[in-house]
């Protein structure tokens, strides 16, 4: 195998392509990376935070809860059973228990009337009816006690957005005495969550278990209340503690990533955005100066690649034109039909080009550097050898071209001889003498030849049997005419002269003289119609194809008693007349020869349509010959030729003691009824 050989401009082309290449793909591989790392940095994050913030919300509600339970427990008690919902007790209770918890802006009471009784606010203020509130509805229809979460909505004081937390006041007999509420100011909500952010403020949302907005940071007041537009088509966590993330595109085309975390003791999402372009700021701090450094690499290698380039194509061109004409000799060695071996003076082959593979069925690297008498026949090595001295004799020293030689044999690879014409010259090349021939395989050529010699011969023979058939024709119709009509005419006339003589003479005539006449004149009608029935049957005009042959083989089979076996199943296909002549005429032929010459007592014959091709075949079980070798008689000849003239081919297979098989192939387009122009 020979090695690879790169020329040196391509080389520096490659090696800059692939420098450049691989300064880009590492650069932007790190790139890639550190963008993937700040991507998984950001989502750790945020994934960090909501979980704190799930907590933090968590532990806020939970202690708002924990307030009105202590509240509900003192109110259950036999002391706080005695005490008005709207005594100053009561009051001090709520406000106390307020205090202690930031995230509750009040707490207050509303009896079973769904009337305020009391709160911990300090300020007095006017009765107001809750009853429409969702959080009285739960517990006035009987709802056991629990802590209840309302949805969020504007409270009647100062319209604020409240988010209520509620649970059920009993009374002494356990039945439903009012509801204790704990008001969460939305606002106070989202200023806790204003305290929490890591490298860039990501957008928080506290939601409702159906995505109901309830906080958001920053401050979204058109959307409280509201199925948050982030959330409405997406499947949210339904497990306590579930944190799931949605990803949304933005109008902008940007990503976001928004982790969703279900509470555990309340039906409360928390929700944290990472917005992709903002996690992505600091990455492009360090990406900008990265990339345009690989960039200025990468044009100062293309730089020097160019430079080098131009110095190596100033080198090359003092050898391009040398190449050039090398590869045209190369090409044009490669492209000639004819084979072309050249060898040494030691008679080692030096050219072999593909023609000559083609020819004698060696690879060029198996034939390179071996003795030209690979080529030749063993029985020629001698007078080879004396052809290569006569040829480097020094009275031949100069250049010079032989004439094609037509008795030069040669020898493939698979041990066949044949027959090969050649032209030789010599030159000199770096000092040494080398022989080049140009070879034709004239196998085609000789057997093309020998097939017309041997197509002249028959014809030759054809018309010579021809001639001399028509002659013995003619001479056996002047004999029938002559011997036969002429005798019956001459007769007819003597009989019509005696009887016109007794006219003449007035005496009478015998009607059995008359009768006479008329049987001489019938027998002259019978030997004309059958002189003319063997010169062309009646039977090919007046009788279709089917029927004209069945005729032919009853009178073969009368005349010669061989038995006759006839299937014409595609008879009908053969409608034109001059194909339907040729036919029976081969047929005819061939019954001729069959009694001829065949010693047979069988003959099979079919006519089968064989998809676009009628099939003749005519067998006889007779004594047979050897077709390979035989190449047949006038009658042969003749049948093939009317064969070729209605478009068929003809084919005879016979072997010695196995009969003889007639096949005629006929295209259907041959068969079919010729329009005459008229």
């Amino acid at each position: 195998m020979k090695p690879l050989q790169i020329r040196p401009v391509r080389s520096v082309i490659i090696l800059a392509a692939l420098t450049i290449v691989i300064i880009l793909l590492a650069a932007g591989y790190l790139l890639l990376n550190l963008r993937a790392r700040e991507l998984r940095h950001a989502r750790q994050e945020t994934l960090s935070l909501t979980e704190m913030l799930m907590e933090q919300t968590e532990k806020n509600f939970i202690s708002a809860d924990l307030v009105l339970q202590g509240v509900q427990e003192r109110l259950a008690s036999p002391f706080g059973r005695k005490l008005s919902l709207n005594s100053t007790p009561v009051q001090l209770l709520l406000s106390a228990r307020a205090s202690g918890l930031k995230s509750i802006s009040s707490l207050f009471l509303v009896d079973e009337n769904g009337i305020v009784m009391n709160s911990s606010r300090e300020l007095s203020i006017a009765p107001i009816s809750l009853a429409d509130r969702q959080y009285f509805k739960v517990f006035a229809q009987g709802r056991p006690d629990f802590a209840y979460l309302d949805k969020p909505v504007r409270n009647r004081i100062d319209n604020a957005w409240t988010l209520y937390l509620a649970r059920r006041v009993p009374a002494q007999n356990g039945s439903f005495r009012g509801v204790l509420v704990a008001a969460i100011n939305i606002a106070d909500l989202e200023k806790n969550f204003s305290t929490v952010q890591l490298d860039y403020a990501r957008p928080i949302g506290i939601y409702m278990s159906d995505g109901t907005l309830v906080a958001s940071l920053p401050h979204r007041e058109s959307m409280i209340a509201r199925l948050a537009p982030e959330l409405v088509s997406e499947s949210l966590p339904t497990r306590p503690k579930q944190i799931v993330a949605i990803n949304r595109r933005t109008e902008a085309g940007g990503m976001e990533r928004h982790y969703v975390g279900k509470l555990s003791a309340f039906p409360m999402l928390v929700g944290v955005t990472d917005v992709e372009e903002q996690s992505l700021a600091p990455w492009r701090d360090m990406a900008i100066p990265l990339a345009s450094g690989a960039i200025v690499i990468s044009v100062f290698t293309a730089l020097v690649a160019f430079y080098l380039v131009g110095k190596l194509q100033r080198k090359d061109a003092l050898t391009v034109e040398l190449n050039s004409a090398n590869h045209r000799y190369q090409h044009t060695v490669d492209s000639v039909m004819d084979a072309i071996v050249a060898v040494d003076q030691d008679a080692h082959i030096v050219l072999f080009n593909p023609a000559a593979e083609l020819m004698f069925g060696y690879r060029a690297e198996d034939a390179l550097g071996k003795s030209l008498d690979m080529l030749i026949p063993q029985r020629m090595h001698v007078r080879h050898a004396d052809h290569m001295r006569d040829f480097n004799s020094p009275e031949h020293a100069q250049p010079r071209t032989v004439v094609p030689q037509r008795d030069i044999i040669g020898v493939r690879a698979d041990g066949t001889e044949f027959p090969i014409e050649s032209t030789f010259s010599k030159s000199v090349v770096e000092g040494q003498t080398q022989q080049t021939a140009v070879l034709r395989d004239a196998t085609a050529k000789r057997k093309a030849e020998m097939e017309l010699r041997d197509a002249n011969r028959q014809l030759r023979e054809l018309t010579n049997s021809l001639t001399l058939v028509r002659e013995q024709e003619r001479t056996r119709i002047s004999r029938e005419l002559h011997d036969d009509l002429g005798q019956q005419l001459t007769g007819l006339k003597l009989s019509l002269s005696w009887l016109g003589n007794r006219i003449k003479e007035g005496r009478e005539t015998a009607a059995q003289n008359v009768d006479d006449m008329r049987h001489q004149l019938d027998t002259a009608i019978a030997s004309v119609r059958r002189i003319a029935a063997e010169l062309r049957p009646r039977v090919l005009d007046d009788l279709d194809f089917a029927e004209a042959l069945t005729w032919q083989t009853r009178e073969f089979t009368r005349h010669s008693g061989l038995d006759v076996s006839l299937n014409l199943e595609a008879a009908e296909q053969v409608k034109d007349n001059e194909s339907a002549t040729a036919l029976f005429r081969i047929v005819q032929e061939a019954l001729t020869n069959v009694v001829r010459y065949a010693q047979a007592t069988q003959v099979v014959i079919n006519l089968r349509q064989r998809e676009d091709h009628v099939e003749l075949s005519i067998h006889d079980n007779g004594i047979g010959f050897d077709s390979s070798v035989r190449r047949g008689g006038v009658g042969l000849v003749g049948m093939r030729e009317r064969c070729i003239a209605i478009g068929g081919e003809f084919g005879i297979v016979s072997q010695l003691g196995q009969g003889t098989t007639i096949v005629v192939s006929v295209p259907l387009a041959f068969l079919q009824a010729k329009e005459i122009a008229v």
